[in-house]
């Protein structure tokens, strides 16, 4: 017979689930005017005058995590306990959008790249995809749903998202995938991000969802490493991963540690000399996201 769950790991699962079904935390993560901040930094702004989504929520959220309870004894308790911590950090970050904030995100993240991984970094070769960029994201939403549709996976729906910084991300809690409604995309995306966010990352959420608590429908904390290795090995083996692919994420690897020393101009010439202006605002946009003055 199964033994069953403590009620207090119940609890503790079905309350974290309910705020990951209510708050998409990436909506506040990205700023609400990019476009704009863009332009103005353009016109020579030194930082981007980045606007986001008050985080209204959030000290009730504070309240609501810091009375759960998940019992040290069981063997999910502990890892019940990391996920609550995440997301606390995850909220304050969003709420005070100051650099401890998120500096205490990356240090429970293990997000800091170490020298290793640095070297690996510079030593990837640049490539160039001649490929043009043949879809837009309505179109995209097309392919996603469709596959989706062809998986059985009628529960899921695809929505275009303003405001993202990535181009497609994949919302457990709600089902959802998110399409950011000003990119483009390359006909090889198809296949690629079917592999990417469907294949692994959807397929992943709806195993989890079979399982006895929520959490590994929404993702278990510290696995967010092991399954992006997981999806682009899926694009490798489905013939879509991107020429230059490796040196882009080589790239990112050392913008996150140049980051920690550089503002976001300082951050943005010194990728623009490596990549030029359109990816070093992308890569300076993600890494330094979040920030009130980034």
């Amino acid at each position: 017979m199964q033994e069953s769950l403590p009620q207090e790991l119940i609890d503790a699962d079905e309350a974290l689930h309910a705020l990951f079904q209510r708050v998409a935390f990436s909506r506040y993560l990205n700023p609400l005017n990019a476009q704009e901040a863009r332009e103005a930094f353009a016109e020579g702004k030194t930082e981007p005058p980045f606007r986001y989504l008050r985080a209204d929520w959030a000290d009730d959220a504070l309240e609501m995590l810091g009375g759960l309870t998940p019992p040290k004894s069981h063997p999910f308790g502990p890892m019940m306990a990391d996920s609550i911590h995440g997301i606390e950090l995850m909220t304050r970050a969003l709420r005070d959008r100051t650099p401890l904030a998120f500096e205490a995100l990356s240090e429970f993240g293990e997000w800091r790249p170490d020298e290793a991984l640095l070297e690996d970094a510079r030593k990837q070769v640049r490539e160039t995809d001649s490929a043009p960029f043949s879809k837009t994201a309505e179109d995209l939403v097309q392919d996603l749903d469709g596959a989706l549709r062809e998986r059985g996976m009628s529960e899921w729906r695809v929505e275009l998202d303003p405001v993202m910084s990535a181009r497609v991300l994949v919302d457990s809690a709600k089902m959802v995938l998110r399409v950011n409604s000003s990119a483009r995309f390359r006909d090889r995306d198809t296949i690629k991000l079917i592999a990417h966010e469907i294949d692994v990352h959807a397929r992943r959420a709806v195993n989890g969802k079979r399982q006895a608590l929520r959490l590994f429908a929404t993702g278990l904390p510290g696995s967010l490493e092991t399954e992006e290795g997981l999806a682009l090995y899926a694009e490798e083996c489905a013939n879509a991963a991107s020429p230059g692919n490796s040196w882009r994420q080589g790239l990112v690897v050392q913008a996150v540690s140049w980051a920690e020393e550089l503002g976001f101009r300082e951050l943005y010439d010194k990728i623009a000399q490596r990549g030029g202006p359109g990816l070093a605002w992308g890569i300076s946009l993600r890494v330094k996201r979040g920030l009130s003055n980034p």
